[in-house]
């Protein structure tokens, strides 16, 4: 099993399989999306993936059989942590018959190891629930800090 960055050449499989981790965690067909969220999913991985701020990894077993990726974002030092990056990690997934085999796991200490050897802030996510424990093991705790303002109506 081989853990490997994606490359350019890489996004649209980057952009498919983020669609292939949201239908399987709403409980539908990727093909249930229509053309148009698809469309500005893969702009969306394109557009940030080249400009630095999407890394993503696979595993790959002859395939890629999972992917995560990490968004990364500019935060200002605070006088206790003068560390200026944080990672939003997402769309972790393994395809269904390779699960519970510690891809999941490989995958997430690609994100840790990048972080840690970057020194970013901290990183955070929203955990499926099938995630979680892995998340948890890996020392993420779950916060009630933020209040969020959905802008989309």
């Amino acid at each position: 099993m081989l853990i490997r960055p994606a490359t350019d050449d890489d996004l649209d499989l980057v952009a498919t399989m983020r669609l292939a981790f949201l239908a399987d965690h709403r409980g539908i067909e990727p093909s249930a999306f229509d053309r148009a969220f698809a469309d500005a999913t893969t702009a969306f991985v394109a557009e940030r993936h080249r400009a630095g701020d999407l890394l993503t990894w696979f595993a790959d077993d002859d395939v890629p059989v999972g992917v995560v990726s990490m968004l990364l974002r500019p935060v200002p030092p605070r006088p206790d942590a003068f560390a200026t990056t944080e990672g939003y990690v997402l769309n972790l997934y393994v395809v269904p018959d390779r699960r519970r085999q510690g891809i999941g796991q490989r995958l997430l200490d690609a994100c840790l190891h990048h972080a840690a050897e970057r020194s970013f802030r901290r990183l955070v996510l929203h955990a499926t629930e099938d995630g979680r424990a892995m998340y948890e093991r890996a020392g993420f705790v779950r916060s009630d800090r933020w209040y969020e303002l959905d802008l989309v109506t």
